[in-house]
């Protein structure tokens, strides 16, 4: 009997070790290798032919401070750029040069844990979605900028986020989602089975109760495939990457079936995730920009062209602009 009870301590502390491990190292990578003073190389405001932005913060979830830059237009409508977990907003750099010449404001700010906003880790969506709620208020406040103009794009944990955030916050005029996953739980379990080949409904699972309490979160409740139908009747874009090396094959489609009308599709060949701007950068800006215009329209369509026309090639007809060129010089 002893030796039974002995044996079964011997475990549980085990566990409990192997546990506070696995959070501190978890804490730890969240925590976010970019911060403040750290930037991409090429990736400056003057390289991409647009003016120095304006700093800016503003209080997220749980009071923490965000913040950000903000190109202010002449025109009176915004589009909020939402960034993926591992990298610094200013990788998203390419996105606003392109808005902000065809005369959108635009705001670019740093998730929690990440460039310089406060927080000392990424809650993997669980309060970010509600951050970019609170940056959606700071928008509407700005003199100049129409509250029921205002328009999110997000790219991969940024795309589940404006996702949730629009199904949200019914004002928000349309959204344009690269790269959004399922759920977190799914993305969880298929990243951990690529690591241990266990199952992905057993260990997606077990990863997310770790991650809950190792970072305070409930990410049962990221999953944007169950949020996505309320952004119907507003328009919704989703972009994949055809060689997606993170996510599930065909898990943007899936996001994209549960949404309703208006929608488009458009799949980029050769692109891994969340890369397709760099893929294909003039036909990238040429669709988004398409896909705004029609967004910010008096009428937009109730439905948009079948999903079988987005192919690579020509834009929509009907919704095309002029090329733009935002790539950073050399």
């Amino acid at each position: 009997m002893f030796e039974y009870w002995h044996i079964t301590l011997g475990v549980v502390a085990l566990f409990v070790v192997l546990a506070l491990v696995i959070r501190w190292a978890v804490r730890r990578v969240l925590s976010g290798a970019y911060k403040a003073g750290e930037v991409v190389e090429n990736y400056r405001p003057k390289n991409f032919s647009i003016p120095d932005p304006q700093s800016i913060e503003f209080t997220g979830e749980r009071n923490t401070t965000l913040r950000g830059r903000f190109w202010k237009a002449a025109g009176d409508k915004a589009i909020i750029v939402v960034h993926g977990i591992d990298g610094p907003s200013i990788e998203m750099l390419p996105h606003v040069a392109y808005l902000y010449r065809a005369g959108y404001s635009v705001l670019l700010y740093d998730n929690r844990g990440r460039g310089k906003s406060g927080g000392h880790f990424s809650t993997l969506g669980f309060l970010e979605w509600k951050d970019v709620l609170h940056a959606v208020r700071w928008m509407r406040k700005q003199p100049g900028i129409d509250p029921d103009q205002i328009g999110l794009h997000g790219l991969s944990l940024g795309a589940a986020c404006v996702i949730m955030a629009a199904a949200e916050d019914k004002q928000i005029r349309g959204v344009l989602a690269e790269s959004p996953f399922v759920s977190m739980t799914i993305m969880l379990g298929h990243i951990a089975n690529k690591m241990t080949r266990l199952p992905t409904f057993l260990i997606g699972g077990l990863v997310r109760l770790l991650l809950d309490w190792s970072l305070g979160a409930r990410l049962r409740i990221v999953e944007p495939h169950a949020a996505v139908s309320k952004i119907s009747p507003r328009p919704l874009y989703i972009i994949d990457a055809e060689h997606d090396q993170l996510f599930p094959p065909e898990t943007a489609r899936t996001v994209y079936d549960a949404a309703g009308e208006p929608k488009q599709f458009w799949k980029v060949h050769r692109a891994p995730h969340a890369n397709c701007w760099h893929v294909k950068p003039e036909e990238y800006e040429q669709r988004a920009l398409a896909f705004w215009e029609m967004v910010f329209s008096p009428n937009p369509p109730k439905v948009l062209y079948p999903t079988s026309a987005e192919s690579d090639g020509q834009a929509r007809q009907g919704y095309q602009l002029e090329k733009t060129k935002s790539r950073p010089s050399a």
